[in-house]
């Protein structure tokens, strides 16, 4: 009962020293979890359209950097199907977060699974940003929150709807700094034609793009009496098992990249972007994170977009 909820019998939240790396749910550090289920080998995972922890950290008044790892897995994916009932047939498109700490949204990231030959990849995201001076003072609340943004409209039907659902808080990490610095995100390739830059960012960026496979089908569990019984299931296991051999055995020709268009993430509002050959320029750095994708649906290009030297 305690793991979960709040009682009379709980000890006292006992602040988190710093340097903090908090992996698991359990720990006393941990207030508050909304809209998340505590984990034992992770933070926890999100049950809602948006997740949000507490945790009560002993810090010095000075500004800390803070580090947050998100997690896309199949137990992610099953929550997600389990909630939104999708097309039996459809596939798993990329989730787009938003990441929000001390009531300022601090940054974004895109996660999306790719098929193997025997099943599919997890994605990992991990975002570190700074907490000026006095936004966590001694014995503070540390408030950490996942959100789901507002897509630009060239982006419906290619993301996925309430992409917080089922995604995992792996872990967080506090340290005190001298000073504060750009946000940095996830600078390894995105496993889809989907890129986010972070606020602070430059304004020319370089783009890399590499071929991945298809993403995998969804998960999706009985619904009803005859497709519960258990010959059912090993069918539906069967079915689902040889289309993944297919979705990774099929030809990936993407071509070449067709364009870029760029939005704000939180409000989708177009961003002009200008594109030469593999460079990337915006007219300003961006104040808030910045989504960008391929101007025409490319599902088997991954991007990795890094700010140019």
């Amino acid at each position: 009962m305690g793991a979960y909820f709040r009682t009379d019998f709980d000890e006292p939240a006992v602040p988190a020293e710093l340097p903090m790396q908090l992996a698991t749910g359990m720990n006393q550090a941990l207030t508050i979890a909304d809209q998340m289920v505590r984990g034992r080998g992770i933070v926890g995972r999100v049950t809602g359209d948006f997740g949000a922890v507490a945790v009560k950290v002993h810090g010095t008044g000075g500004p800390v950097r803070v580090t947050v790892s998100i997690g896309l897995d199949e137990v992610a994916t099953r929550w997600w199907a389990d909630r939104v009932r999708p097309s039996r047939t459809a596939p798993e498109l990329p989730r787009v977060v938003a990441v929000r700490s001390q009531g300022r949204i601090r940054g974004g990231a895109v996660l999306a699974r790719r098929q193997g030959w025997r099943g599919a990849a997890g994605a990992e995201a991990t975002l570190s940003f700074d907490l000026a001076e006095g936004e966590l003072n001694a014995d503070g609340l540390l408030m950490v929150e996942l959100g789901q943004t507002t897509p630009p409209e060239w982006a419906a039907g290619r993301l996925s709807t309430r992409p917080v659902v089922g995604l995992r808080i792996n872990s967080i990490g506090v340290r005190a700094i001298d000073s504060v610095s750009a946000v940095t995100g996830p600078t390894g390739f995105s496993g889809c034609d989907f890129f986010v830059l972070q606020p602070g960012a430059g304004t020319v960026h370089r783009l890399t793009t590499d071929v991945v496979p298809s993403a995998p089908p969804l998960p999706l569990t009985p619904r009803n009496k005859l497709t519960k019984r258990r010959p059912a299931r090993a069918a539906f296991k069967a079915v689902r098992a040889a289309r993944r051999i297919v979705v990774r055995a099929k030809p990936y020709r993407p071509g070449p990249l067709a364009g870029v268009l760029a939005a704000d993430l939180i409000t989708g509002t177009p961003i002009a972007v200008e594109v030469a050959g593999d460079e990337i320029r915006l007219a300003a750095p961006p104040t808030g994170p910045v989504l960008l994708a391929a101007a025409s649906p490319q599902p088997n290009l991954s991007w990795r977009v890094l700010e140019a030297k």
